[in-house]
């Protein structure tokens, strides 16, 4: 026992062991949340409402497949399309974003395809007209909160996030946004697809309804993730501290970013310390603010927004 003890007090464990925990059990709880957004509430509307991804294209294709070819495809369909046509997708994140992000993305596709395809749904009464819009915002809301809690902790629930999170490397452009863009899509081909046909649950809906519907979720749901997570977006931080060498050193090998270091004086006290000012990504934070913790629990962090960054400043892809 006193060898454990003294293995989980150590900097390897700290460092190493303790971050990876932490995003196996963040992949875990996001998904668990995410795959009820879909399930219990999208899902169980009786206007069509369109969840985003690869989930979102598998709704496509079921709802077009009863629609166009009058065939009801099985419960587990959703489930099973959801790991089929992750396959290629989770290739590129293995190759174009992080191996570290691809295996947990892994993980998270496999238990959001059983939630949505094989777990029990619960009923909570939204299975009507009227509650469409509560499906909606509520679908959404746990949507946003598990696809921008998986990625602020360097994993996703897998599908169009590996995609988005892709090109937000490549080109700059928020997660958020390119999620937005691909899912705006889905939902206008969801109201062309089902509008105005009846639909499994037997009922009629015009495209108008069922886009708009669709689209309110879109927007919780990027809101949600931009608020959570906001990947190659930037920060300027702002370290007051003793210990300026220390967390310098720190800062250098395991964040790696560069630091500029400034003379301060507190106006009460008139004691001198070391504002260390240093750009970082955003979901390298989290990192960041453990680091000065555990290197100076006293140290002062301010973090401000960055628009753009120019000159010798590194994208890096996350986990």
């Amino acid at each position: 026992m006193s060898k454990l003890l003294t293995w989980v007090k150590s900097e390897k464990f700290t460092n190493s062991v303790k971050p990876e925990i932490e995003r196996l059990v963040a992949v875990i709880v996001f998904t668990i949340i995410y795959g009820i957004g879909v399930s219990w509430f999208l899902e169980a509307s009786v206007v069509p409402l369109y969840t985003g991804g690869i989930p979102g294209i598998g709704q496509l294709v079921r709802d077009a497949a009863y629609v166009w070819f009058d065939y009801t495809l099985k419960d587990d369909f959703l489930g099973l399309f959801v790991i089929i046509m992750n396959i290629p997708i989770l290739i590129l994140g293995w190759f174009g974003v992080s191996h570290r992000f691809t295996i947990h993305s892994i993980i998270s596709v496999v238990l959001q395809a059983l939630i949505i395809g094989w777990f029990p749904k619960v009923n909570f009464g939204l299975n009507s007209v009227e509650h469409a819009l509560a499906a909606s915002v509520l679908g959404g809301l746990l949507i946003g909160i598990g696809a921008g809690g998986a990625l602020k902790y360097g994993t996703s629930t897998g599908g169009l996030d590996i995609v988005a999170q892709y090109f937000s490397f490549k080109k700059g452009k928020t997660v958020g946004f390119i999620s937005m863009a691909m899912n705006v899509t889905i939902a206008l081909l969801g109201g062309f697809i089902v509008g105005g046909h009846e639909t499994t649950q037997g009922v009629v809906i015009t495209g108008g309804v069922i886009a708009s519907y669709t689209v309110i979720r879109i927007i919780i749901s990027t809101i949600m993730t931009d608020k959570i997570h906001t990947a190659y977006q930037f920060l300027a931080v702002d370290i007051i501290t003793t210990v300026p060498q220390q967390l310098v050193d720190e800062i250098l090998v395991k964040v790696y970013r560069g630091v500029t270091l400034m003379k301060v004086e507190g106006a009460y006290s008139h004691h001198e310390k070391t504002m260390i000012f240093v750009v970082i990504s955003s979901y390298e934070l989290h990192t960041l603010v453990r680091l000065v913790k555990q290197v100076d629990p006293q140290a002062f962090i301010v973090t401000r927004p960055v628009k753009n960054v120019f000159g010798n400043f590194k994208r890096k892809t996350i986990a």
